[in-house]
């Protein structure tokens, strides 16, 4: 009875694990007539199908198709198709990586020791043994024959399964198995990458680089790199470290952003905000009177209202319709035509999509973020990308309240980081604050968190002393939002009949 059971197959099953896409190669013997066994063939395709061999046993060899290949009841395999993998004195399988582990998979048990004198590899070339580790998994059935280091480049090797290899039970298989591979080129070496680009543009880190083969061929390679780029950084050299599979020396990409060609200095003037553009236009009686009103005041660039979030309308005002139907005046007048939308960032997609359309259409674009984008940093980074993508060199900004530390719940960084200019609405007079104080806390908190772009403050145009516009007009900033035409008070008027709009004594 013992002597039977030893004589008993166990069916190994080599799959050959190749770095991203496994493929499997079964090796099976014939089944005894007094016992029956059975061997689980497992395709890459559909892991969740396994095939049953009884009493007749196949060979699955895998690599761009499966191919089944019959035996006979004989001891001595027979090939239906010649080219294909055989148990014994096996044809090659080529292009193996010279980092390959084949794991091999029984229908038992295998005892550990046992493996690792009946389990070899050996160079065909020198005839000499690899070494190799064994190691057991899944209740000891599957074995992994990795080598201690690679395998050589374009180099003939045989995987040898002796057939005194025993199981845990004592059985042993029936007939000694092999596989003869053929290793593929090696890479020998990947050059490193330099790049340039101007601030803003739209680049992204290659997902394939160049290598040289050990056989003289180039062939493109995955890379995987160390960190995303940011087109939006400060002008300067950056150098990201990419890896490669089977290649020990990491690739370098040096990356020079040089400083943007947008020229945001372009709209940098004081700007007259508009909420409800058709509104004013009926107020003036007509668009030619109200532009006329707005150059008397030495006012050539607007910012008018194009989307409520997502939505082009809100409130009965249909603003993108109204914007469109106007802004050609504006431009024949020579006007910087900018547009803002009240941001809400619960439809990215859509909202983004509301604003490259507006930023198509205008010199530039301002967020106004406010209550209804608080605690949507990722929404807001999102939708910023989203835009910066689609609109690299589009002159963008961001409306704000005026004291960060007070509003922490929105993502001032997050707009630092894709805009352009910031406008925070200095309304010192709704605040109830001092100019001084208003300008004075806006411009310590900005510093403190690090939002370093170029400071556009707008202010209130009504409600406001002759005086306090003096007061920040000694501050002298370069550019100056004015909210709005909607409120427009008789003190500003005066202030800019007596004055001028510049707003930067």
């Amino acid at each position: 009875m013992i002597k039977n059971l030893k004589n008993l197959l166990m069916f190994a099953s080599i799959v050959v694990m190749y770095q991203l896409n496994p493929c499997n190669i079964v090796l099976a013997s014939d089944i005894s007539n007094t016992t029956q066994s059975q061997t689980q063939v497992v395709s890459t395709k559909d892991n969740s199908k396994s095939q049953t061999l009884q009493d007749t046993s196949k060979i699955l060899a895998s690599q761009e198709e499966s191919k089944y290949i019959s035996e006979s009841n004989s001891s001595s395999p027979v090939s239906e198709s010649s080219g294909n993998l055989l148990p014994a004195n096996a044809d090659n399988v080529d292009n193996v990586p010279v980092d390959k582990s084949w794991i091999i998979h029984f229908n038992q048990p295998i005892d550990l020791s046992s493996a690792k004198e009946n389990v070899k590899i050996i160079n065909k070339k020198t005839n000499a043994e690899v070494p190799i580790n064994i190691s057991l998994s899944n209740y000891d059935s599957y074995m992994t024959v990795s080598t201690v280091s690679d395998y050589d480049p374009e180099s003939y090797y045989i995987l040898k399964i002796d057939n005194n290899l025993m199981g845990r039970y004592n059985k042993v298989l029936k007939t000694a198995l092999t596989m003869n591979f053929k290793t593929g080129a090696k890479i020998e070496n990947i050059d490193n990458i330099s790049v340039s680009i101007n601030q803003g543009d739209s680049y992204k880190l290659p997902d394939e680089v160049t290598a040289v083969m050990s056989d003289g061929g180039k062939v493109q390679v995955g890379v995987e790199w160390n960190k995303k780029v940011n087109t939006l950084a400060s002008p300067g050299n950056y150098v990201y470290e990419g890896q490669v599979k089977g290649y020990s020396k990491e690739v370098d990409l040096s990356l020079t952003i040089n400083p943007s060609t947008k020229n945001v200095d372009s709209i940098a003037s004081t700007s007259m905000w508009i909420w409800e553009l058709q509104n004013q236009v009926d107020a003036y009686g007509g668009i030619d009177n109200l532009i006329a009103k707005l150059k008397s005041m030495g006012i050539d660039n607007v910012c008018i209202k194009y989307n409520e979030g997502s939505r082009p309308s809100g409130g009965g005002t249909n603003f993108r319709d109204d914007f469109l139907k106007y802004v050609g005046y504006f431009k024949e007048a020579g006007f910087k035509v900018g547009t803002w939308g009240y941001n809400h960032f619960d439809d990215v997609q859509g909202e983004g999509n509301l604003i490259i359309e507006a930023l198509n259409n205008s010199d530039y674009y301002v967020f106004d973020a406010e209550d209804a984008v608080e605690n949507k940093t990722e929404q807001t980074e999102e939708i910023c990308e989203l835009i910066r993508s689609q609109c690299p060199n589009a002159i963008i900004g961001y409306t704000s309240f005026p004291i960060a530390s007070y509003h922490q719940n929105i993502a001032y960084s997050v707009f630092n980081k894709y805009c352009d200019f910031s406008a925070p609405q200095c309304y010192w007079g709704e605040m109830q604050w001092s100019v001084n104080r208003c300008l004075d806390q806006m411009a310590a908190d900005y510093k403190a968190y690090g939002l370093d772009k170029p400071l556009y403050p707008i202010i209130q145009t009504y409600s406001i002393n002759y005086e306090d516009y003096t007061a920040y007009s000694k501050y002298g900033y370069k550019a100056t939002g004015l909210w709005s035409l909607d409120d427009i008070g008789q003190t500003f008027v005066q202030y800019i009949n007596d004055m001028g709009s510049k707003f930067n004594n």
